[in-house]
């Protein structure tokens, strides 16, 4: 086993990030939805929950905007739940991060 990691980590020095990403199999398009507050006021003590999603092709940014802001947590949790189904079916790798609970 430790020689097979030698020559894993010798041929990986020999390669550039986009052929490393291909022999790893890393996905080409990401898409991460985030569920976080959003405070609505300096005293930090009002709050509303906001969707965000932010999408890569390869090292691209290709968007980061918050879709929705809602009142409540279930809302932002059910609206980020179809958010994901939907890239997801477009063919991105979908992750939910934030506050989103189990």
């Amino acid at each position: 086993m430790e020689e097979f990691f030698k020559e894993l980590m010798a041929d990986a020095l020999g390669k550039n990030p986009e052929e490393l990403s291909e022999i790893l199999g890393e996905p080409d398009k990401i898409c991460d939805i985030f569920v976080q507050r959003i405070y609505m006021d300096d005293s930090m003590k009002h709050f509303e929950w906001g969707v965000s999603v932010i999408r890569f092709h390869g090292d691209e940014l290709i968007e980061s905007e918050t879709y929705a802001v809602f009142h409540s947590w279930k809302l932002a949790r059910k609206y980020a739940n179809r958010l994901k189904e939907f890239f997801s079916e477009q063919g991105y790798e979908t992750h939910l991060k934030g506050e989103v609970g189990e």
